[in-house]
């Protein structure tokens, strides 16, 4: 049964004050359509809970099987629907992105504080939202978690949460987060855990201060967390800009330093791996990189929890490319390849160059690989999803052939821009070459070089 009423259910003064969420497109058959929605509605309250956004609507209107929304059309008046759902039917709405929280933080190492004023304008954006952990895993610290936001993240199941802790030791974090006052970041994650939430956390490591015995205390403390549900830690290292008006308070990594780490953690992990039967603390494949020391194999990742943050990323792409490539073998090769380059951060560089150099034995591709400097943060900046348009430009007495490769997250968005507000097509024109994007995985890579000559 489907209903909507007409009359207004609300003065307009008091629909000024509820927000709700306010619907962009309306699928022609979804519910959302039979009870005459339309693109620039806002729905304020689903059965009388009042929405914040679409999560909260999707989460209110799929618990019961009548729902009353109540709506405030385009027009400007206030209606209400009522709707009585069956299974296998979907509302076929999309809503407005929410706004995310803004952090409140002073971090030492903020990113975010470090960009030239041309950098992409979503980089300067310092998010500390709940919702983004759960969606995106974006991290937070909680240092300002509500007592609704609390209550929301276990209502609603928002699960996993991703974690800034950086230090367990309350004032190593407090002095890391920028904080007159340190908080409780360990009592807050076991209420989380009380609730049923589980947790990855995550440690930026900044050299003299939250490295050695404070690292070692770190993972232990969140370890004695695993069995109530912090599943993983990525430890990764700090980076550096040129921009960075705090770096005199900072010591930069050092591959000495990288090495250091590798040889305080690898003990730690063994001892969890007996306990938990996971390793539990993950180090960033820079660390391993830096240090020339292998890339652990698949089974030390798992099912690779904290991916996204750079730990286990290189395992997954070279494991992915010796799959597609052996797949690759079984079919005839091309006649002949054109002269390519494929472009990538200077830390990946030479990992990618072994792998171009497969390709080029074994089906006559000529690939050549190029690690661009990052001049436009600084060379400290060597991966290559910071390489900026600007950077490629400047390579371009580099470049043999007409065509260059570049993985696919050097640029972002539906006009494809480059983390210094180029676009795609822009830098395209001013190398005067096909530039291609190509993909992120292994296998990505693979399907782009062979089809480099087409």
């Amino acid at each position: 049964m489907y209903s909507l009423q007409f009359e207004a259910i609300y003065p307009i003064t008091e629909l000024k004050a509820k927000k709700g969420v306010t619907v962009t497109e309306v699928d022609p058959d979804g519910l959302g359509a039979v009870i005459g929605l339309r693109p620039g509605d806002r729905i304020l309250a689903v059965n009388g809970r009042k929405v914040r956004d679409y999560l909260d609507f999707q989460f209110y209107s799929g618990s019961e099987d009548h729902i009353d929304l109540t709506i405030v059309q385009a027009d400007g008046v206030a209606r209400q629907a009522s709707v009585d759902v069956g299974e296998g039917d979907i509302w076929g709405l999309d809503f407005e992105a929410f706004k995310p929280r803004q952090c409140g933080n002073e971090c030492l190492f903020c990113f975010c504080e470090q960009n030239p004023p041309d950098a992409r304008p979503s980089l300067f954006f310092r998010d500390e939202d709940i919702r983004l952990s759960f969606l995106h895993g974006n991290y937070t610290t909680m240092t300002t978690l509500t007592e609704e936001e609390f209550n929301r993240i276990v209502e609603q199941r928002l699960s996993p949460q991703y974690v800034s802790v950086h230090a367990t030791d309350p004032e190593t974090r407090r002095h890391l987060l920028g904080r007159k006052q340190a908080d409780d970041i360990l009592g807050t994650m076991r209420r989380l855990l009380a609730r049923g939430i589980e947790l990855h956390a995550q440690v930026v490591l900044c050299p003299t201060i939250n490295d050695g015995e404070i690292l070692r205390r770190t993972i232990y403390d969140l370890a004695a967390l695993h069995p109530e549900g912090v599943s993983s830690v990525a430890i990764v290292p700090l980076g550096l800009t040129k921009h960075h008006r705090k770096r005199h308070l900072l010591v930069a990594p050092t591959d000495e330093w990288e090495a250091s780490i590798i040889e305080l953690v690898e003990p730690i992990q063994r001892d969890l791996k007996r306990r938990y039967g996971t390793s539990f603390a993950f180090l960033g494949d820079e660390f391993y990189i830096r240090a020339g020391v292998p890339i652990p194999a698949a089974r030390h990742y798992g099912d690779y929890p904290q991916i996204e943050d750079g730990v286990g990323m290189v395992r997954r792409f070279m494991d992915a490319f010796q799959k597609a490539a052996r797949r690759a073998q079984k079919r005839p090769p091309a006649a002949s390849f054109p002269a390519v380059t494929v472009a990538t951060g200077a830390l990946f560089a030479p990992h990618l160059t072994r792998l171009a150099e497969q390709l080029n034995e074994r089906f006559g591709t000529r690939l050549r690989v190029v690690g661009i400097p990052n001049e436009y943060f600084g060379h400290e900046v060597n991966v290559a999803g910071l390489v900026a348009g600007s950077d490629l430009v400047a390579a371009r007495d580099r470049f043999q052939g007409e065509r260059l490769l570049i993985p696919a997250e050097m640029v972002m968005g539906e006009r494809q821009m480059f983390i210094d507000s180029l676009t795609l097509e822009e830098v395209r024109n001013r190398l005067g070459m096909d530039v291609r994007l190509a993909g992120v995985t292994g296998a990505d890579f693979v399907a782009a070089a062979l089809q480099a000559g087409a």
